[in-house]
């Protein structure tokens, strides 16, 4: 039965199912090696079977492998690549918006973004190659502190900007790692690690470089990579999830391809792996999924614009939906189960009504006009409120958004006809009140922050348009924040934006300061954002933008429904699209990450060894040291014990579930929550019993020129059972050095 409904005209209009429409009334308003042939003579039979034989020769192998791995672990590393493919992005964004042929644009970007890489490969195989030659048949034991550095010629890396030098500078870190590890390997007894010269280790490492850098390029450009070789593909499928990004996944499998080539029995099998790296021949550096879903949104805004008022739109969306879906990798199981004919006509018609009363050229000069005033701020002179494309962009964003969160739908509900148009009545008003001005829409439906000012969220970089990689929210949001609030935004890694803010020098409380919140769209990155937000480039990306949780936007914000919905709380590296971050300026200048936690593992000691690291910033070095010295125990063992509360005890967990299912090691549900808080309580009894009497190494620390200073505590285990089990042989040795530290 037809149900009456009003039309965003307040005129009586009949749907289907009364979907009702979130606009007021108003007046125009995503192979084996060939067997070695005997000497000449008598063969001695052996009484041992082959197969015996060659599988002990797989465990030592494997064990070596997983040791070394261990020993190459990096967090920095990752980071590295993060910032690397960030550039990579912002590069590729930016050469996109210099083409004006549409059609060749990718292409033309993608080889200028090429280039530059090739050209960073080949500093890279140089520095490698002349490490190589340098240091030839040198045992691996030989090495010196600084060695490598003289020898390149590199006094350093000294400028955290610079992506290039970032990533050479990690190059020889790893470079370190792998002569320290095969050296541990050599003492524990491993022979089959099968050239301990440094001049052979640093040759295989500078073989993996270019097939990194390959993955890199997929990657900024959205060509999302596979597992660099098929057999990391279940370590990758374990690894991303929910809780690694594409460049952890790079660094881990370029980590355990270093470490199985390394302890490879033989050239044959070595060459096999090495072949297996190169990336395939075919050229794959066509439009991206994401460059298609630029010109089908841009031809959307386009058509609805110049549409007939009042005509639903049906033809041009049901143009639309399939672009969105192949944005959507994701989805294609209820595809494969009802059909994409079915999916995209059980959208279109419904969608197209809702939005009929908002199409055609006055309707898109008034939504240009609210639109460009909502977010004037960010659109400049560049529009001057007159650009009826914004009007056609706002309803083109809120069509997408509602197709996308439809699409998440089971397949079940995809199929259930009812179901499927309540979803898109409420997510299209949902997404309407994201992207569209409150003066359009009905009053229940606008949401105001703190302030009582409703945003919008623009498509950005404006400089590339129509190639959009993010969304900008129109309002710069002024907040004065107290302490207690501050301590309440749980940031990356388990640290806070008090702990930020005191870093950061803060004395009196309360603070007042600037939010910026930001939104990935397929084929985003935060090297995007930071590129065209920040003067300071891809490295920002890790260091100034975090992800917009309910509390922080609750917080921050005033508003928990500006936070992206899908955070696992552990903020920081998702970076898929509709993942939300937000910039926190204080002083006129953006409140940056620090690290001060790290959980690393060492198999190749004899029993396994787990290293916790806090590091302190240099105020709380000196608070801690000027605790010590007043013999204010009780204090020392509080602020420890502060750092180390539930949000970092979530971390560690995060990180120990991250390396143990990379290394293999089996643990039953809850058993990394189990360690986690094992390891912290066995923190805070040797800061208990062990720190008071290291008041003068840490007052030492806190004097030294390095910034800050690190405490390592290091846990013994039995063997691998026992860190399975969670069951540390006792509590934990802590060291202490000057300076900032994650090894």
């Amino acid at each position: 039965m037809s149900v009456p409904v009003l039309d965003p005209y307040g005129e009586e209009v009949t749907t289907e199912r009364g979907a009702t429409s979130p606009f007021a009334p108003v007046s125009l308003a995503n192979a084996a090696e060939p067997a070695i042939a005997p000497p000449a003579g008598q063969v001695l039979h052996s009484p041992f079977a082959e197969a015996a034989v060659a599988a002990g020769d797989r465990d030592r192998a494997a064990e070596a492998t997983d040791a070394l791995l261990a020993e190459l672990e990096d967090p920095e590393f990752t980071e590295a690549l993060e910032a690397l493919a960030d550039e990579a992005a912002a590069r590729h964004l930016k050469s996109v918006g210099t083409w004006s042929n549409d059609s060749e644009a990718p292409t033309l970007a993608t080889a200028d973004t090429t280039q530059w890489l090739e050209h960073l490969a080949g500093e890279a195989d140089r520095m490698l190659g002349a490490l190589e030659a340098y240091f030839g048949d040198r045992p691996a034991d030989s090495l010196q502190e600084g060695e490598l550095e003289a020898a390149t010629g590199i006094d350093g890396f000294t400028d955290p900007a610079d992506v290039q030098q970032l990533f050479f500078g990690k190059l020889l870190d790893k470079a370190k790692k792998l002569a320290k590890g095969a050296v541990k390997l050599a003492k524990k007894g491993l022979s089959v690690v099968g050239n301990l010269a440094l001049g052979p280790l640093f040759g295989q490492l500078r073989q993996l470089v270019k097939p990194l850098l390959s993955r890199v390029l997929d990657t900024a450009i959205g060509k999302l990579p596979e597992s660099l070789r098929p057999l990391a593909t279940q370590l990758a499928a374990k690894l991303r999830g929910e809780t690694g990004s594409h460049e952890e996944e790079l660094a881990d499998t370029f980590d355990r391809s270093l470490a199985e080539l390394v302890t490879a029995p033989d050239e044959t099998t070595a060459a096999h792996l090495l072949a297996e790296l190169q990336p395939g021949g075919e050229d794959t550096y066509g439009p991206s999924a994401a460059h298609d879903l630029d010109s089908a949104r841009a031809r959307l805004a386009r058509e609805l614009t110049e549409a007939d008022p009042g005509v639903p739109p049906v033809a041009q969306l049901e143009e639309f939906i399939p672009v969105v879906m192949a944005a959507m990798p994701l989805i294609r199981t209820g595809i494969r189960l009802i059909g994409r004919d079915r999916i995209v006509d059980g959208i279109a018609g419904p969608l197209s009504q809702l939005i009929a009363g908002m199409v055609g050229r006055d309707a898109a000069n008034l939504l240009s006009r609210h639109i460009a005033s909502a977010g004037l701020g960010l659109l400049g002179l560049e529009t001057g409120g007159g650009d009826a494309t914004l009007g056609g962009e706002g309803l083109a964003a809120a069509a997408e958004d509602t197709v996308r969160k439809v699409l998440t739908l089971p397949p079940e509900s995809l199929d259930n006809e009812l179901l499927l148009e309540t979803e898109i009545q409420d997510a299209f008003a949902e997404a309407a009140t994201r992207h569209l001005p409150a003066a359009v829409l009905r009053p229940e439906l606008a949401e105001p922050g703190a302030d009582g000012e409703h945003g919008v969220w623009l498509m950005m970089p404006r400089a590339t348009r129509p190639c959009f990689r993010y969304k900008k929210y129109s309002r710069i949001i002024p907040v004065r924040i107290t302490r207690p609030m501050a301590r309440a935004v749980i940031l990356s890694g388990g640290d806070s934006l008090e702990r930020r803010l005191l870093e950061d020098g803060t004395e009196a409380w309360p603070v007042d300061g600037e939010v910026e919140l930001y939104e990935l769209l397929p084929g985003g990155g935060l090297g995007h954002v930071s590129a065209f937000e920040s003067p300071d480039g891809p490295v920002a990306a890790a260091e100034e933008f975090e992800e917009l949780t309910e509390s922080a936007a609750t917080v921050l914000a005033g508003n928990p429904r500006l936070a992206h919905v899908g955070h696992h709380g552990l903020p920081g590296r998702h970076r898929r699209p509709g993942s939300r971050y937000f910039r926190f300026r204080h002083r006129g200048r953006p409140v940056r990450r620090r690290h001060f936690l790290g959980v690393l593992f060492d198999l190749t000691a004899p029993q396994p060894v787990l290293r916790v690291n806090l590091v302190l910033g240099e105020r709380d070095t000196h608070e801690l040291a000027a605790h010590l010295q007043r013999r204010h125990f009780v204090q020392v063992v509080a602020m420890v014990r502060r750092l180390l509360g539930p949000a970092a005890l979530k971390a560690i967990e995060h990180r120990l579930t991250r390396l143990l299912t990379k290394h293999g090691i089996t643990v039953e549900a809850g058993a990394a929550a189990r360690l986690a808080q094992r390891l912290v309580d066995g923190v805070l009894r040797t800061v208990s019993d062990q720190l008071p009497a290291a008041a003068a190494t840490l007052a030492k620390a806190a004097q030294d020129p390095a910034p800050g200073a690190t405490l390592t505590f290091t846990f013994g285990f039995a063997d691998r059972a026992a860190l399975a089990a969670g069951t540390p042989a006792s509590d934990p040795a802590v060291t202490i050095r000057p300076g900032r530290h994650r090894d």
